[in-house]
């Protein structure tokens, strides 16, 4: 079971910084929400001590990635571990959706979900791009669905 020293890949950072984007100052979301950094969502005591368009200082936006990153990288190992999936690069497109989504995704994404847990890859593949989060962030999905296809893939050497 993972736990808070589980060390987060340099893949998973690294894909975040280039979906997410970083900037410093309070912006609004897509839907609205007070947002800074690499796509953290502001929480009710953080919206007090800064307003839409304030600056925040560097070490808070690391603070916030670090510790946002950290519980996305974890609530992936524990779905990945539910759905008896050890594949690396799933993993780490998983802790993405969780980044995104919040770690309970699975439960707005009941039939994707599903069908990960039987090993139906082009049907949870599928399901994922039917949805207002493809309609949102097509690219977002597009990895995830990529992701998920690899699995259905022999390993180097199965044949």
């Amino acid at each position: 079971m993972p736990n808070d020293t589980t060390t987060v890949p340099q893949a998973v950072i690294d894909q975040l910084k280039l979906r997410e984007g970083w900037r410093t100052d309070v912006y609004l979301d897509t839907l609205g929400k007070p947002t800074a950094g690499m796509g953290h969502l502001l929480t009710a005591s953080e919206n007090q001590q800064y307003s839409v368009g304030a600056t925040v200082p560097d070490d808070v936006l690391n603070g916030w990635a670090q510790a946002d990153t950290q519980t996305a990288y974890n609530a992936a190992l524990r779905q990945a571990s539910e759905l008896n999936i050890s594949d690396q690069n799933f993993i780490n497109a998983l802790a993405s959706v969780n980044f995104q989504l919040g770690a309970g995704w699975n439960q707005e994404f009941k039939m994707t979900w599903a069908d990960l847990q039987v090993g139906k890859w082009q049907q949870a593949s599928a399901e994922a791009q039917d949805s207002a989060w493809y309609k949102q962030t097509p690219v977002r999905v597009q990895d995830f669905q990529q992701a998920i296809l690899a699995l259905a893939q022999p390993a180097p050497g199965d044949a």
